[in-house]
């Protein structure tokens, strides 16, 4: 049970230290990032060095909501999404802002009527599976209930299907980590589960060749299949906290979601105790995020 609990909270830190270390190379291409990397040396939209963009902001949305309901309630869920979009946050993804922005507003089916819109080209991006991985956390012990629950979480704002697949893929992921699977075996699991489901393929694929033959600093770099793809790749290889993080940033492209989603899996695969100490002295909210992780945990151990 010690073990779980520590996952748990290496998940929910991994995702704010990814997002925090991604974040002031976010959109370059991978030419332009530094080698070696510089790790919480630099500030992002002229805050200070260890802030956090909105990926981590809805996580901790997430977490709160799981701990004190004990169950996934996505009205709940988007209260607090709402609640934090009338903060004026300095970053919010132009899709998530777009449909929160509508349910404040009451337009009906704000999340649908955005794909239905705008097309396929662009709704499927990354801004749902940027921050589901609490949910897998929590669902550990009934990774079952994932397969309704992740895709509810994702259509929240995020409709289009390949949105939801990236989302179970992922909290599939992180539920057998945290039961201490094999890193391998639960990266395998869980593609094929979802091999089926639109885009299950193309993630199949990713998880091989994204940073390889697929680029993600291109053009389409916000798709959400590159993100999941090279979280579960890297985190199949098991690799340590730190280098699968720098590899993540190193590739360009959105790296503060491609970093958090890889921190959340490589959390919940290593545990709080592997996370690089200095790292965690640099976060911004470092304590009120780890209490966080730590009521997740107890909520997912009920």
């Amino acid at each position: 049970m010690d073990d779980l609990r520590e996952r748990v909270i290496g998940c929910v830190l991994g995702l704010a230290l990814g997002d925090a270390l991604g974040a002031p190379f976010e959109f370059r291409r991978r030419g332009e990032i530094p080698n070696p990397l510089p790790a919480f040396e630099r500030g992002w939209m002229g805050l200070a060095p260890g802030h956090w963009t909105d990926d981590t902001a809805m996580a901790r949305n997430l977490c709160r909501s799981l701990a004190e309901r004990g169950r996934l309630d996505t009205d709940d869920v988007v209260r607090r999404h709402l609640e934090w979009l009338a903060t004026d946050p300095p970053d919010v993804g132009n899709l998530t802002g777009r449909v929160l922005r509508g349910i404040r507003d009451s337009v009906p089916d704000a999340a649908e009527r955005y794909v239905s819109e705008r097309g396929p080209e662009i709704s499927a991006g990354n801004g749902s599976v940027m921050y589901s991985a609490p949910l897998g956390a929590f669902r550990a012990a009934r990774p079952e209930l994932l397969v309704e629950e992740a895709p509810a979480l994702s259509a929240i704002t995020h409709w289009d299907e390949r949105c939801r697949t990236a989302c179970l893929a992922v909290t599939l992921v992180v539920a057998a980590l945290v039961r201490g699977e094999m890193h391998r075996k639960a990266v395998e699991g869980a593609v094929a589960a979802v091999l089926d489901r639109e885009g299950g393929e193309e993630l199949e694929y990713l998880v091989a060749e994204a940073g390889r033959a697929r680029p993600l600093d291109g053009p389409d770099m916000g798709f959400t299949l590159f993100t999941a793809g090279i979280g579960l790749q890297v985190t199949s290889e098991g690799v340590s906290f730190e280098e699968g993080l720098r590899y993540v940033v190193s590739l360009g492209g959105d790296t503060d979601t491609n970093a958090a989603v890889t921190g959340a899996l490589l959390g919940a695969l290593h545990g709080r105790g592997a996370l690089p100490g200095a790292w965690l002295e640099k976060l911004v909210d470092r304590q009120a995020i780890e209490a966080e992780a730590v009521a997740l945990a107890a909520a997912a151990t009920a």
